[in-house]
């Protein structure tokens, strides 16, 4: 369990960023939605977890991380993430599109995703917020 607290921009979650994005160009929905489900629900999952863990103080998996996944654990937001949130949260029907793609452009990051190692406790947060807000999006 300690170690499904971090979450890793590995091959694999490069590989369903990519997917994520060509799901997007395609417009399908049904399939976007069934794609996030089984691909990113792992995200609520960890941030749950992560909640759990730190109210009980079983953040063990933080403490024994490397140095540098501990810095890019504590990493916060950028401005564009921010960004990114706030347009999740659009209340015009119009921008609706805006809303699904803003997943993919806050874990894009102006392409910083690919120097990143992990996602950091903040971006797991931010990231459950807007997959909700998508999933909500997708049901309409």
């Amino acid at each position: 369990m300690a170690q499904d607290l971090i979450i890793r921009y590995d091959d694999a979650f490069l590989a369903d960023f990519a997917q994520l994005k060509c799901l997007l160009e395609a417009g399908d929905r049904p399939a976007l939605q069934r794609f996030l489900l089984d691909r990113f629900s792992f995200v609520f999952r960890a941030f749950q977890r992560c909640a759990a863990a730190a109210a009980e103080g079983g953040m063990q998996a933080y403490a024994q991380a490397d140095e540098e996944t501990k810095r890019e654990l504590m990493r916060p937001l950028s401005l564009r993430q921010y960004r990114m949130v706030e347009r999740a949260f659009s209340p015009w029907k119009e921008e609706e599109g805006l809303v699904l793609w803003s997943l993919w452009d806050f874990l894009h990051d102006n392409g910083r995703i690919g120097e990143k190692k992990v996602m950091s406790s903040a971006e797991i947060g931010a990231c459950s917020l807007i997959l909700e807000q998508v999933h909500r999006c997708l049901v309409r």
